[in-house]
């Protein structure tokens, strides 16, 4: 049974969070703040470096603008949590911000709320109801009462969890794009089975169901060739054999189960795994042999910075309220996942971009995650994918950074809709430094624990030629892509490319 629907998180549109460009705005200004108080020997700002910068703790440490960025990104990314009782405070706190112009407060005012954006309320004019609802709007629902009510419903879920009792019903899987939830679910009372589905749909060439076979060698090869080296050994020597087993378990679902749950958030890794799902259960029929739910979210209560389920394994209670708030998959929805399964796995992406903008559609996330991914086609200034920009733009505005470094800021500050891994983000930086004519130089490499991203990279004159729209890609490197369906080849005649807001036959 589903409960707790007053005030849930779990939906398909789009929350009312403020946009990517006041984020950045924010998380800037707080920045500012965290550096003059560290150099003005606050113990809260030296506590938040210890905690959030890697290096904080090393003798000679002096932190630059670019360190106070790191930590509050690390800090937005990290789960706060809440109480009633603290955010009535935090709500009288603010108040208090307004009333003495602080400007943090101001951007948070000026960037959430509803009337002051659109010039009905005055900033000066701003009530103790308004901070409320400006922190409210800041977790991801439109009113103070939504969020109490989700407070209330998250201590029930806590005890649910405490409780020890079975959450899921006999004979069932619960299927996620990783295994980031896996142990979590177990922790929380899940006893179903969990079946994961990571095949990088988002990056290398995918193929209409009807060429199965040629899907899996392309795939194969492509995962070998780009994500090979970020993956071990064991994977990489049994990439098509996994590759077909993960469809043969989709396949068999029917036999095997009575309650299918699927769990996804926003970004484009996950709605294309979605859409391959819905295709998948299509093709079984409209007479579904299983129940068939939903859980996805594109924002949590304490995460300034959401970008994902697996930022919820600390929080078992969570899965099981996000569980309760689990949609019914309708057969509108199946249908709309299939269209956009076959339109991305297309040679032409224009049906994608159709798809994208129809109105009323039952998967409004998963339009904007395509959205996302069609700006990954070449951009008709310089032949660059979305993600290959920002990776430059980032290092052309902050100076030599490390591949890890790149990776943090795109993924929590610059990215309007990140979608990568670390891994396939680093493939993406390679592709880059490894051309004929690299746009990226590898100048070091830092000593560190971690396997991948420790290169220090700088802009090649190239690299600076592309962000000016002086050169383009693909005519000064061969190169060969793909966004799903659809080929990138430099000794093409023609290629797709992404104009704006739309793609393009050039």
């Amino acid at each position: 049974m589903h409960i707790y629907e007053k005030s849930p998180i779990v939906g398909v549109n789009i929350s009312p969070t403020p946009s990517a460009t006041e984020y950045q705005s924010e998380l800037s200004l707080r920045a500012d703040i965290l550096l003059a108080d560290y150099c003005a020997n606050s113990e809260s700002a030296f506590s938040l470096f210890r905690t959030y910068h890697p290096t904080a703790n090393r003798e000679g440490f002096t932190p630059t603008s670019l360190d106070a960025r790191l930590v509050v990104m690390r800090q937005n990314m990290t789960g706060q949590k809440f109480s009633f009782e603290k955010l009535k405070k935090d709500a009288k706190s603010l108040l208090k911000d307004v009333k003495n112009a602080d400007p943090l407060a101001k951007s948070r005012i000026l960037s959430t709320h509803p009337k002051v954006r659109d010039g009905s309320r005055k900033f000066e004019d701003i009530t103790l109801v308004d901070c409320q609802h400006v922190l409210a709007i800041e977790c991801g629902f439109d009113s103070w009462p939504k969020l109490k009510r989700h407070l209330i419903a998250l201590k029930a879920a806590s005890r649910l969890v405490t409780s020890g009792k079975s959450i899921d019903g006999p004979k069932a899987v619960h299927i996620r794009c990783g295994s980031d939830i896996g142990q979590t679910l177990k922790d929380a009372g899940f006893n179903g089975d969990f079946l994961e589905v990571i095949n990088p749909f988002a990056m290398g060439p995918v193929l209409p169901s009807s060429q199965k076979e040629r899907s899996y060698e392309l795939r194969s090869q492509y995962i070998d060739q780009v994500l090979g080296p970020y993956i071990s050994s064991e994977k990489r020597a049994n990439i098509r054999k996994d590759l077909i087993k993960e469809e043969q378990e989709v396949d068999t679902l029917r036999h095997s189960y009575q309650s299918v749950t699927l769990w996804f958030e926003h970004d484009a890794f996950d709605q294309l795994c979605l859409a391959y799902l819905l295709h998948k259960m299509a093709d079984i029929g409209p007479e579904l042999p299983f129940s068939l739910d939903l859980v996805q979210i594109d924002h949590f209560p304490g995460f300034r910075k959401f970008i994902g389920l697996g930022q919820l394994i600390d929080q078992p209670e969570s899965l099981a309220l996000l569980y309760q708030q689990r949609l019914p998959v309708t057969f509108d929805m199946i249908n709309f996942g299939k269209a956009i399964w076959d339109a991305y796995t297309s040679k032409d992406p224009t049906s994608l971009w159709h798809l994208s903008q129809r109105k009323n559609a039952p998967l409004p996330l998963m339009q904007k995650a395509m959205l996302r991914m069609l700006s990954e086609l070449p951009a008709l200034k310089n032949g660059l994918g979305l993600t290959e920009q920002l990776a430059l733009e980032i290092i052309a505005e902050e100076g030599n950074m490390v591949a890890r470094r790149v990776f943090l800021f795109s993924l929590a500050e610059k990215d309007p809709q990140p979608y990568h891994g670390d891994v396939m983000f680093f493939a993406t930086l390679k592709a880059l430094w490894e051309a004929e004519t690299p746009a990226l130089k590898i100048t070091g490499r830092i000593e560190a624990p971690h396997d991948h991203g420790k290169e220090v990279l700088t802009l090649t004159p190239m690299g600076e030629a592309l962000l000016k729209g002086e050169k383009n890609w693909l005519k000064v490197n061969n190169i060969k892509r793909w966004v799903g369906g659809v080929e990138i080849n430099s000794e093409k005649l023609q290629n797709w490319y992404f104009d704006g807001n739309k793609p393009v036959f050039v």
